[in-house]
């Protein structure tokens, strides 16, 4: 192997290893599972990691030249440019991530940090104003008193697709829509009807108290919330399956 294709592994190896700890750093603090597939991110995960590999060999080749006075100088500026692609990438993939679970009616709908609607910020409740910096929290919803405030909800859900789900100022604590979730969920043979039998049992097997089930509305696909009852309405895993 000539010196300058050893370079550019080893180089492509030290790159890959600090791509591999960003891509567990997203998938289990951001997107925890089945999340990333839910809200459409992993083809362009896969462009990032692609890229990454591709930056990351062509630099390599092009800056090899061992007898340069200045060999050590260009490996620094190519790490650095490498490293500043992946912050600036890993930055664009934080500030898409699902920040809320809401619970809306009858369902979970999955709300990434760009569906926010802050239009109300000053009556947004202050545990609710802040997303979490790491995986969505869960919380209810609750539409408004005043029938004005309803109806131009209302409207804008028909005409412009803002769900209730995106707006701040009408969340409230998860433990308060305990009952409305005891009194929609689902039973969980109603799962077979949308999914394979089998794919239905293993998923299930792996939660033998889950006993009822929500569907999750996402951005490109629907999952599955697995329940509780017997734990008030505990919240068991988000699950790859198909709620509808």
């Amino acid at each position: 192997m000539s010196p300058k294709l050893k370079f550019s592994f080893i180089y492509l190896f030290i790159a890959l290893s600090i791509l591999i700890l960003a891509i567990i750093l997203i998938r289990h603090l951001w997107y925890p599972y089945p999340l990333l597939q839910a809200a459409g991110i992993q083809n362009l995960l896969m462009i990032i990691v692609l890229v990454n590999i591709g930056l990351a060999f062509g630099l390599a080749i092009t800056i090899f030249r061992k007898n340069k006075p200045d060999f050590v100088k260009d490996i620094a500026i190519s790490m650095l440019i490498q490293l500043l692609f992946l912050l600036v990438s890993i930055y664009g993939v934080y500030k898409i991530k699902p920040v809320w679970i809401a619970y809306n009616v009858d369902r979970f709908e999955l709300i990434l940090n760009t569906d926010l609607v802050n239009t109300n910020a000053h009556s947004t409740n202050k545990f609710f104003k802040t997303p979490s910096y790491f995986s969505p929290q869960y919380v209810g919803v609750d539409f408004s008193k005043d029938n004005e405030e309803r109806k131009n909800n209302m409207f804008d859900e028909i005409l412009q697709g803002i769900s209730i789900a995106q707006r701040p100022e009408r969340y409230i604590p998860f433990e308060q829509v305990s009952t409305k979730i005891k009194d929609r969920a689902q039973d969980l043979e109603l799962l077979e009807n949308y999914n394979n039998k089998d794919d239905v049992q293993y998923l299930l097997s792996k939660y033998p108290k889950a006993d009822s089930f929500v569907p999750l509305q996402a951005k490109s696909i629907d999952m599955t919330v697995l329940l509780d009852k017997e734990a008030d309405n505990q919240v068991l895993a988000i699950v790859d399956l198909r709620p509808w």
